[in-house]
């Protein structure tokens, strides 16, 4: 079942939500407060560790996130990439294992605009290398954006 704008606005509007930059080697995370003003970027999980779905859910919990927003590439270009049938299979998981809504929005270009900000906020070169920064800066733009449409 589809939902209608509405109705995403109404089952968000009040609620924490965690943003997701979904990669095959790193998951960016970011929270938002419950009025849709701030988003935080949280952490960055290594997709391929043992214990990946134990801490996603630990953080779920610890934030008390109501609902997930994952970044989805629409951009005509990226949406043959072989990572769609991965980032599927982890909204299916994501979606089981919280139990929460799910909401997918677009993430073109998300990690060239997470990189542009860093550099807009004079975050130290060093700083931007760093692996997982970039993703949960990405993620934090992809709550941004899915945030200032449906509450805008």
């Amino acid at each position: 079942m589809s939902l209608s704008e509405q109705d995403i606005k109404d089952n968000i509007k009040g609620n924490r939500l965690l943003g997701v930059d979904f990669g095959l080697k790193r998951v960016g995370l970011a929270v938002s407060d419950e009025l849709g003003i701030t988003t935080t970027p949280l952490d960055t999980l290594n997709y391929s560790k043992q214990d990946f779905w134990e801490r996603l859910l630990s953080i779920i919990n610890k934030q008390k996130a109501k609902a997930c927003v994952v970044g989805m590439p629409f951009y005509e270009k990226e949406t043959n990439s072989d990572i769609n049938a991965a980032l599927n299979n982890f909204i299916d998981l994501l979606r089981s294992k919280s139990g929460l809504d799910v909401y997918i929005f677009d993430e073109s270009f998300s990690s060239k605009n997470a990189v542009e900000t860093m550099i807009t906020i004079d975050k130290p070169k060093k700083k931007r290398c760093q692996k997982g920064e970039k993703d949960k800066i990405a993620a934090a733009l992809i709550l941004r954006n899915f945030l200032d449409y449906y509450l805008g």
